[in-house]
């Protein structure tokens, strides 16, 4: 089976914009290259899979120079959460600026001087590395002193001037660093922008040194820095250095955010997306895999224009070719409850489809037929809705799920469910509460004896498409398996469990451990109990009719008086359910009211090959 049927999304920051983000990242640009700001620390705020990295891909994208035009903005991409904390926060990001500069800086001319700058630069930023490794050395490995240590790399006195100087000179770094910038080398370079990504992820050690280092080596002219992060968690990392004091009074800046903004003028905030954002990148996502690139840019240019002119997603041309009708209705049904459950969160909505994918693909592996609406209306329900969840999974284990299910679309309304649900038939005095039996009262049509679910389960079933006459066990099964929730009957005596998972079984070898001999054995409450048991695993669950129908024959064949509970299990079959399978097994010694009840079962459901198979064994054929 080819995995381009059930994609995967990677949790990547990407070029390609989907979201419009180009308006917030706009925004940045302008003030990155408005000389009455310089220089700057700009912050780029949103929660976690907001969408920050792309902006800031799109940040440097908007910053570099068109073809044919000098390089005016060298753009400095950094990642704190990924240096190596035993060679310095500050050391880190001082040496990744200088590096990019020295990279590109031409090799000759002025910018052969503006590159002795640099390595005199870096070479004091490799002393500041030597210090911290030989402190931890001495620590660990109980060299003599510290100082011995250091001695041994201690420059010497008369050394040529690029040579490295003493670590008490980091005091003139920033005057030096302010020299280069200014340099001839450099005067081509308007701003050097350096991005920094994952702040919020960092341990507040590392938060706080990165701000310190912007703020005190690096803030001088020509330098702008855009922080994306999320503010509150960056306040809360300072805040463990600088701790608010106690009498602080409510709704004061504390010291946290004094710090920070500081540091930081302003920030300019991701916002979160729209409905017509979400069911635009639920839709986007889904198509990326069934075009062209130079088709998808289009389709992406397309929603944007529609989105800037607050125009519908269905008026968008380019998306309603019939290829993507699946996509579009997908989207549309779930997007309100998907909105809300993630926040308008981009991560958190892709990672909703990559669940969805791994449903549908293992779904589809293990022979469940269900389409891919009716998986990504369960999968709301699992996600979204735990507690109904496990309630919907309990009226599967109580064997009352489709019942459960008509009952509440029609007090849902759902959208192409019938007016009414159906109501199960009126049962013998055999099926009694007591042995488990739906409990309908007489007036089951008054407002009373209606079935009342919660605010949770009725939104949920308003989604599209209905599932009360959809075989969705199998899939719920699957799916309470991920979440370790047990669906047998603890209502069935342990006595007749185990024959009641082996006459149920695929397998007819299976079905044919459990004797005759063990059926006819059985006391006649312990036969009720398990044709009750196995009529309401068949009407939940379709596809193990056939199985069902053949052990219920089997029973009654030994236990005459358990024809009256066989006839209302039976009774609990939807018409358009039947399956041949079972039918097929009828004789014509059956019991009289077994032979009666399956002709009227076949007759309603108006199936040539059902009524043939019990005119067959009628006649014994």
């Amino acid at each position: 089976m080819s995995t381009d049927i059930y994609p995967l999304f990677l949790d990547e920051p990407t070029d390609v914009d989907l979201l419009s983000f180009d308006a917030v990242a706009g925004t940045v640009v302008d003030a990155l290259l408005d000389p009455r700001l310089d220089p700057i620390a700009l912050g780029l705020s949103g929660s976690w899979g907001s969408g920050k990295t792309s902006v800031l891909r799109i940040i440097a994208k908007q910053l570099k120079p068109k073809p044919g035009e000098p390089v005016s903005c060298l753009i400095i991409e950094t990642d704190p959460w990924r240096y190596d904390p035993q060679l310095g926060i500050k050391e880190s990001l001082i040496g990744e600026i200088l590096s990019a500069i020295e990279e590109a800086l031409p090799e000759e001319g002025v910018g052969a001087q503006s590159k002795a700058l640099v390595k005199r630069l870096l070479k004091r930023i490799d002393w500041t590395k030597a210090m911290k490794l030989a402190a931890q050395s001495a620590v660990t490995v109980s060299l003599p002193s510290l100082d011995s240590v250091l001695s041994l790399v201690k420059p010497k006195e008369g050394g040529d001037e690029n040579g490295p100087e003493p670590i008490t000179d980091m005091v003139q770094f920033r005057a030096e660093f302010r020299a280069l910038l200014e340099s001839e080398g450099m005067e081509t370079i308007k701003n050097v922008v350096v991005l920094v990504d994952d702040l919020d992820r960092c341990l507040p050690e590392t938060v706080v040194e990165t701000l310190e280092t912007i703020r005190l080596f690096l803030s001088v002219p020509k330098m702008s820095f855009v922080i994306a992060a999320d503010e509150e968690r960056v306040a809360d990392a300072i805040a463990t250095r600088y701790p608010a004091a106690p009498e602080a009074k409510p709704g004061e800046e504390t010291p946290a955010q004094l710090y920070l903004h500081k540091i930081v003028q302003t920030s300019v905030p991701v916002p979160a997306l729209s409905d017509f954002d979400t069911e635009a990148y639920l839709v986007l996502l889904q198509i990326r895999a069934l075009v062209e690139p130079a088709e998808y840019a289009q389709i992406v240019s397309d929603v944007s224009v529609a989105r800037r002119g607050a125009i519908a997603l269905e008026t968008v041309a380019s998306l309603q070719k019939d290829e993507f009708l699946e996509q579009r209705n997908n989207a549309a049904r779930i997007r309100p409850i998907v909105h809300e459950k993630t926040k308008g969160n981009p991560r958190r909505i892709k990672r909703f489809l990559n669940d969805l994918s791994v449903r549908l693909s293992i779904a589809a592996r293990r022979g469940i037929t269900l389409d891919a609406a009716t998986i990504a209306k369960l999968m709301v329900l699992e996600q979204y809705f735990p507690d109904e969840f496990k309630e919907v999974t309990g009226w599967l284990r109580e064997q009352t799920l489709r019942q459960n299910l008509a009952a509440l679309e029609a007090q849902a309304g759902t959208p192409q469910a019938d007016d009414e649900a159906e109501q199960p038939e009126p049962t013998d005095d055999a099926e009694t509460e007591e042995d488990g039996g739906a409990a309908v009262e007489a007036g089951a049509g008054s407002e009373a004896s209606k079935p009342r679910f919660g605010d949770g389960l009725i939104r949920w079933a308003r989604l599209s498409p209905p599932l009360a006459k959809k075989d969705i066990a199998p899939y719920l099964v699957f799916a309470a398996s991920f979440k370790s929730v047990f669906l047998a009957s603890e209502g069935l005596p342990e006595s007749i469990r185990d024959i009641a998972t082996q006459i149920l079984s695929r397998s007819v070898g299976e079905a044919r451990r459990v004797t005759e001999d063990m059926l006819r054995n059985l006391q006649s409450s312990e036969a009720d109990k398990l044709i009750h048991h196995i009529g309401g695993v068949i009407a939940d669950e379709p596809q193990k009719q056939s199985a069902g129908i053949v052990a219920i024959l089997r029973i009654v064949r030994v236990q005459p008086s358990s024809v009256a509970t066989a006839i209302a299990a039976l009774k609990r079959l939807r018409p358009a359910d039947l399956k041949v399978g079972g039918f097929i097994q009828l004789r014509a010694d059956d019991p009289e009211p077994i032979v009666e009840q399956m002709t009227q079962m076949a007759n309603v459901s108006g199936r040539k090959e059902l009524i043939e198979a019990v005119a067959a064994a009628k006649e014994g054929i």
